[in-house]
């Protein structure tokens, strides 16, 4: 029997497919957007496609900042005004994004709740699934420090790879991370990024070209899932919903026992960041 007490906080960088986030537990924070003066809420405001149309033209490129305090606020207060007692909240790395410890810092004006913040040390799809075990564990009805504890584990025992066609967005953004090294190191160079334990990008693998990169990353996720009996994956796309398609079918005839299979497109504040192109795998390891 679901716990009735328990709600998951998320923020829109996050990437929970929709069919979780649309439960009634769930509330998202939005990361804002903005394309000079003019400011969007993630995923509220603005969305994946209208995002591409505007980055297409957009001088100078957009930029981002972490959720401001009242809408934090206003998403523990609609939690509450629900009549949950506590909280899960589900962020990006904070090795990436200051919402983890905003979220911290404005918890603390609502001492009715009991809120846990979990730093995923992970971006978009791979941080989602810790909220996507979230929700399962409160439909079975699991009490709050268990769940806390479980969704921990599998944050742990989750991976991101993406690929992305350019590297000047991540450049523009600052978020280049350990990526920086390769930059203008190699012509048609295609770095596999990914997250390392302090969950900042790292070059996981490069490859020359596209096909190569893409080749490189689904021997990633292979090696990744291993033995494993129980695991999650998914593929996400930004503005490249054919090659999406194939990789996923792909997956699908060479994983038939995935538990979950998840598509989606990334938030707009993360495309910011990475620009047209991207290709996301998410790999989640239950047990």
């Amino acid at each position: 029997m679901i716990n009735k007490k328990v709600a998951v906080l998320v923020d829109s960088c996050s990437d929970v497919p929709a069919e979780i986030a649309n439960n009634e537990y769930f509330e998202m924070i939005p990361m804002e957007v903005f394309f000079g003066k003019e400011e969007y809420q993630d995923r509220v405001t603005i969305e994946p496609d209208e995002f591409y149309q505007k980055l297409a033209t957009a001088n100078p490129l957009p930029t981002t900042s972490s959720p401001k305090g009242e809408l934090i606020t206003k998403a523990l207060s609609n939690l509450m005004e629900r009549g949950y007692k506590q909280v899960i909240a589900v962020c990006i790395s904070s090795g990436l994004s200051g919402t983890a410890q905003q979220v911290g810092i404005y918890s603390k004006d609502f001492p009715e709740l009991q809120i846990e913040v979990i730093d995923t040390k992970n971006i978009g799809i791979a941080s989602g699934f810790a909220a996507v075990r979230a929700s399962e564990v409160i439909e079975e009805g699991w009490e709050f420090d268990k769940i806390v504890e479980e969704v921990q584990r599998v944050a742990d025992q989750t991976k991101v790879f993406f690929y992305v066609p350019s590297l000047k967005y991540l450049i523009a953004g600052g978020r280049i991370g350990r990526v920086a090294g390769l930059v203008g190191s190699i012509i048609n160079l295609k770095p596999i990024i990914s997250c390392d334990d302090e969950g900042i990008y790292y070059p996981v693998a490069k490859a020359r070209g596209e096909k190569k990169a893409i080749k490189k990353m689904l021997q990633l996720v292979d090696d990744t899932i291993g033995n494993a009996k129980h695991f999650n994956l998914a593929v996400v796309h930004g503005l490249n919903e054919t090659l999406m398609n194939e990789i996923s079918t792909e997956f699908k005839n060479k994983y038939p026992n995935v538990g979950k299979f998840y598509n989606g497109d990334i938030s707009p504040a993360l495309g910011v960041h990475t620009g047209p192109g991207l290709i996301g795998i998410g790999v989640q390891i239950i047990d």
